[in-house]
């Protein structure tokens, strides 16, 4: 573990979080709604929790067209539940995004204990295993609303660098991700520089990865997820193959006032050589801890946009109506 953190160089790749092109006028809106982060992310936590409850309950009865997706995505992930019941679960998980919210402002604002003062890992010793073997690791999750806190708290027992997508904004992209990234052991990669992430692994490097949002079919293949054709992609099994990297799975949720990180024991035979079979693997998996805190996954996103030839849009179908 010594020779992974000597290696490592937070903010080894960030840019500079004051470039001069950055204050022209047409960013001074963005400086702004920077200040605004700052003075929530300053918020007493008691006072971040009233506000992301009272949020959350407006929010739930807007007719937004992204809450929308949350409905429709519930309504083709749990037809069993019945429409309050929906209706309930929907508000539950505006409230625990808008806390991701608040998590990524205490995060660039706050201090390590606001953030990960009530955090709590299981399974700790399935990283530490994987550490130990000294190959290359490949931390995989899915969008979990807690997805922040989970990261940080992992980088505490292992610096490692962290797959994501870009802001297209830059001052927001440098003042709060950047800002954020170096406030832990933690250095990001855009998700379009895959050779520089396997080039982290070949080193016997770790790094995480949420590989479960709608990417079309040019890299992935269509699996089930909640009974539903899924485009997927297949990359996990890819890199592994390409890096020799072992693969260990972690999920998290809000418990209480806190964040609960589970961490898997590595994946054996994996991968095994059939990228699909590979793929269905952690998918199942993915769903799996999803059935046990539904709240707690992002649902605003349209993971079923792609289906397959001949089916309806299913974001064109109207939710059930709601008072």
């Amino acid at each position: 573990m010594a020779q992974r953190s000597k290696r490592f160089a937070p903010g080894r790749f960030a840019p500079r979080l004051f470039a001069p092109r950055l204050f022209a006028p047409r960013y001074w809106p963005s400086w702004l709604a920077v200040g605004v982060t700052w003075l929530l992310g300053k918020l007493p936590l008691r006072g971040q929790r009233s506000l992301a409850s009272w949020l959350a309950d407006r929010l739930a009865d807007s007719g937004n067209s992204r809450i929308a997706v949350v409905r429709r995505n519930l309504e083709l992930c749990f037809p069993e539940l019945s429409e309050p019941e929906r209706r309930q679960l929907a508000r539950d998980h505006l409230h625990s995004v808008v806390l991701l919210g608040f998590d990524l402002l205490n995060l660039i604002w706050g201090s390590r204990d606001k953030l990960l003062g009530t955090s709590r890992i299981e399974g700790r010793e399935h990283l530490d295993a994987a550490l130990a073997a000294g190959a290359p690791l490949l931390l995989v999750t899915g969008h979990f609303t807690t997805f922040l806190t989970a990261l940080a708290a992992l980088s505490e027992i292992t610096p490692f660098h962290v797959v994501y997508r870009r802001m297209d904004n830059p001052v927001l992209e440098q003042q709060l991700y950047q800002r954020g990234a170096r406030k832990f052991p933690l250095v990001p990669i855009h998700r379009k520089e895959i050779r520089r992430m396997l080039r982290e692994l070949g080193e016997s490097g770790v790094v995480a990865i949420l590989p479960d949002q709608d990417f079309g079919l040019n890299r992935g293949v269509f699996v089930p997820f909640f009974g539903i054709a899924t485009a997927t992609i297949t990359a996990i099994p890819q890199y592994a193959a390409q890096s020799g990297a072992r693969v260990l799975l972690f999920s998290s949720w809000r418990e209480g006032d806190g964040v609960v990180i589970k961490l898997e024991p590595m994946l054996e035979h994996y991968p095994s050589g059939d990228d699909v079979a590979d793929t269905h693997r952690w998918s199942d998996w993915l769903e799996a801890q999803v059935r046990h805190h539904p709240a707690d996954y992002f649902w605003l996103h349209k993971r079923f946009k792609t289906q397959p030839p001949g089916e309806p849009d299913r974001y064109r179908q109207r939710a059930p109506a709601h008072d």
